[in-house]
């Protein structure tokens, strides 16, 4: 369906925002004139290709006449109509040409809009950081020549590029200049469109960030002006609200709202805008109200207005929905009918996402008559299918929409495979079902999707480490095992409701441990499969987990493995989001030894807790950690400075007022060894963009900083061999399904770190300063092995006695990623001095015994010459 929330921006900067627009003005010659009037004309028909052919001809024609604003006209609309037909790279040449024509005409403006269009291609192209410097670059030019109206394109394009980038902040602070400016402007004709405009930016990223009421207000206002709209645009806002409804569980509210917006997009005649809210009406139907038989009438109406119009997809998708709906009413043979058919016509058309949507169901409805192999058949089929759109859907952030997303197809697939007790093909479709995002950085490296393979997996590990990774289904946890010479699958079956308990179960550590945590955990553990032959006794030193769905909140190391003991009092873990991480080694080598002058330890921390610790952006959300419940951690300054106190190498600390995120993102790819941030972290459960760690103000008076989860993935942390964040709640995250929880570690170690420390709940701040700093005591002091260092400091509070022998104070701290091996050495400046000390004492040495002995012969010369 058509995530019309997530459109509205990218409709705005696509469409409206384009410079492309630059009137004509007569030039010499009426056949230009006429010429430039034709493919004006078929360019507004939407006769793209006809219109090109004679933009082209014109261009050759005034390229040869010098400098123009009729030239200008021509390479300006050539631009939108690449950057409109995805040629980005094509549109970058055209603006920057135009740019240079309007520099030899001296027309400021006008460069200016050029320039705005090379940033629209660079940011509809996807890159990011060039179109920030090419809309930066407008923005100065604009504000030169007091050019108001591309002042705020400029500021509304930017803030799209910042919010793609998910710089929320930033993105607030220059819609909000945008809509300034706007004010300051009020009077001129242009005024009233771009005051929408900007406020639907504004709306959009209210709505991004959970700020839904927020968002919600801003496009009533917007409706309540409705002059400023075209009635397209009032459809948007409708549809918009429809969906902010539907996200708050006001069903009712929603499907008036789609409904209204469906009114407005018939009275345009913009059929894709009243097909897709039809299909928003039928899947709250479907989902949320359970009016199967209304639903099936919605999807009717969506499929006739579809064949009226001529258009073969819509009528397609229609049908796909409608065939979903007959099968949860019971209606198999229907169902089998309308899926078949929608499949032919998917076939036809060649839309791929629709063939493995109706692959999935035919499966599902073979499964249902007992036909295993055929069943097996059309979800493998559909699997091939999903791959071949892999990077299209990872683009496309695709939720819980109508038919099941794609884990559910691997999950069908995985079940029949561990069924059958086929562990290497159970283990290569668990891979191939979670992470693929992060999996996507190491293949894009180097890394071959082959080598994940049970026998490739097995060669990297020695004889002391097992790989355990976990699946869990709608109705089974199973777990594929393996170790340099033997693999097995251990799997337990569950109801529904059983699963249920157990993943509330989870997410409900430490506080429902009891005192007698031992007995509570074992409890918890004993819903685990059995069978998982290196869990049991201690031939396994080293076990790398790949947990799945719920289980990557549960701290493995609490589970029994013999009478009275945890795993930890005998095995050391580490976790992987997925076992692609075994392959890494090969392409990236941590440094054995550091010099005393090079940067060991960059760190982070004490951060100035303003009176109001969100942006402005956030300021009005309800959040469980708001900003009144934000205080300051002075045991934070504590730790740093005593992880510090044990480094050999350079440290650079970064508190208080220091504690700032331009900062961190110019100094955490510094190649420092170790990056520790200490600080208040925020991980939002239902947005995972919405997870940020908090940092002091950028300038004295502003607001508290963050940086959000999608700039952490960004930055380059090769060279880092170990990341911490001391924070609460920093493994926890959204459970996005076909990718898992979307965690602050998995962060770390797409964007290179070797591995990452971070919390599964809250611990209180000075208890965590002392963890810390017994786990920093054992890796620089003692050398120990990142995983041992982390076990052993465990152990030392577990066997402390007292209230901090509890888990709930030490068993949150989970290692992710490469743990059997040691930090990087640094030498002391005492090494290095030491034995340039030693060889300067040996040459004064002899040089002193050279002198007495030339003295001695001297002496002896003398007395024979006598």
């Amino acid at each position: 369906m058509k995530a019309f929330h997530l459109g509205l921006i990218a409709v705005v900067s696509a469409i409206l925002l384009s410079g492309a627009s630059t009137w004509w003005q007569p030039a010499a010659g009426q056949d230009v004139h006429s010429q430039m009037e034709r493919a004006a004309k078929l360019k507004a028909d939407g006769n793209m290709e006809e219109a090109r052919k004679v933009f082209d001809a014109l261009l050759a024609q005034l390229r040869s006449r010098g400098a123009s604003s009729e030239l200008t006209d021509v390479l300006n609309n050539l631009g939108d109509i690449a950057n409109n037909s995805g040629q980005y790279d094509r549109a970058v040449e055209l603006a920057r040409e135009s740019a240079d024509v309007c520099r030899k005409l001296g027309n400021t403006s006008c460069e200016a809009q050029a320039l705005n269009d090379e940033g629209l291609a660079y940011s509809n192209g996807g890159k990011y950081s060039e179109a920030g410097q090419a809309l930066e670059e407008a923005l100065n030019m604009s504000a030169k020549a007091n050019d108001g109206h591309t002042m705020v394109l400029v500021l509304n394009n930017l803030g799209n590029v910042y919010y793609y980038e998910a710089r929320y902040s930033e993105a607030f602070k220059a819609y909000d200049a945008a809509a300034a400016r706007v004010e300051k402007e009020n009077d001129v004709a242009w005024a009233r469109a771009w005051r929408a405009i900007t406020r639907l930016n504004l709306a959009t990223l209210y709505q991004r960030l959970g700020n839904d009421q927020r968002a919600i207000n801003v496009y009533h206002t917007t409706l309540d002006n409705v002059h400023d709209l075209t009635p397209r645009e009032v459809a948007h806002v409708l549809a918009n609200l429809g969906v902010l409804y539907r996200r708050m569980g006001n069903i009712e509210e929603a499907i008036k709202n789609y409904h209204d917006a469906e009114k407005f997009y018939s009275r345009q005649k913009d059929i894709d805008g009243e097909l897709g809210v039809l299909k928003n009406i039928g899947i709250a139907q479907v989902l949320d109200l359970g009016k199967l038989g209304e639903a099936l009438k919605t999807f009717e109406q969506a499929r006739k207005l579809a064949e009226a119009s001529k258009n073969q997809r819509e009528s397609m998708q229609a049908l796909l929905y409608q065939a979903e709906t007959l099968r949860r009413m019971g209606r198999f043979v229907d169902a089998k009918r309308d899926f078949e058919t929608s499949l032919a016509l998917s076939i036809q058309l060649g839309t791929v996402e629709e063939q493995w949507k109706a692959l999935y169901a035919l499966g599902r409805i073979a499964l249902q008559d007992g036909q295993r192999d055929e069943a097996e058949s059309k979800f493998r089929a559909a699997i091939e299918k999903i791959e071949s759109l892999r990077s299209k859907l990872q683009l496309s952030r695709l939720k819980s929409d109508f038919l099941a997303d794609k884990r559910d197809v691997y999950d069908a697939l995985i079940k029949l495979l561990l069924e059958r007790n086929d562990a290497a093909a159970s283990l290569e479709f668990m891979e191939r079902s979670r992470a693929r995002v992060f999996q996507d950085k190491f293949f894009a490296a180097g890394v071959t999707s082959g080598s994940l393979t049970l026998p490739s997996l097995q060669k990297r590990l020695d004889g002391h480490t097992a790989l355990i990774e976990f699946w869990t289904g709608p109705d089974a946890i199973a777990a594929v095992w393996l170790t340099h010479d033997s693999s097995g699958i251990a799997r337990k079956n569950f109801s529904a409701e059983e699963m249920d308990k157990f993943a509330r179960m989870v997410d409900g550590l430490p506080e429902n441990l009891g005192n007698d945590w031992r007995a509570g955990f074992q409890k918890l553990a004993a819903l685990l499969p059995d069978g998982v032959v290196p869990f049991q006794g201690s031939s396994y030193e080293h076990l790398l987990i790949v947990p799945d769905g719920f289980l990557s909140m549960m701290p493995l190391e609490l589970a029994p493995s013999a009478p009275g003991e945890a795993l930890i009092e005998h095995h050391e873990l580490s976790y992987l989001p997925s076992a692609v991480l075994l392959l890494r080694g090969a392409l990236q080598q941590s440094r054995i030894v550091g010099l005393p002058w090079q940067n060991q330890l960059v760190a982070f921390g004490d951060p100035s807790v303003v009176g109001n610790g969100e942006s402005s952006v956030l300021a009005s959300r309800n959040l469980p950690d708001s900003p009144n419940a934000l205080t300051a951690l002075p045991s934070s300054g504590e730790e740093i400075r005593g992880i510090a106190s044990m480094s050999a190498g350079r440290a650079r600390l970064y508190l208080r007022d220091s504690d700032r995120k331009p900062d961190f993102k110019q100094y955490s790819g510094s190649r420092a060894a170790l990056l520790h941030v200490s600080t208040h972290a925020i991980a939002d459960m239902d947005n995972p963009e919405r997870s940020r760690l908090l940092f002091s103000p950028d300038q004295l008076g502003e607001p508290n900083n963050y940086l959000f989860l999608k700039e952490l993935y960004d930055l380059d942390l090769r060279g880092v061999s170990l990341a911490t964040l001391s924070a609460c709640d920093t493994e926890r995250g959204r459970l996005q399904p076909g990718e898992g929880v979307q965690a602050f570690s998995r962060a770390l170690l797409a964007a290179g770190s070797r591995s990452a420390l971070t919390t599964l709940w809250r611990v209180p701040d000075q208890p965590t300063s002392a963890f810390m700093q017994q786990f920093y005591y054992y890796l620089l002091k003692k050398h120990k092995t990142k995983a041992e260092a982390l076990r052993l400091t465990k152990l030392e509070f577990l066997h402390a006695g007292g209230e901090l022998g509890h888990p709930k104070f030490w068993a949150a701290f989970v290692l992710n990623g490469e743990g059997r091996e040691p930090v990087p050495r640094f030498l002391p400046w005492q090494a290095i001095i030491a034995p340039i000390l030693l060889v300067f004492a040996v040459i004064v040495v002899a040089v002193q015994l050279r002198k007495r002995r030339s003295v001695t012969a001297s002496a002896a010369s003398t007395a024979v010459r006598v």
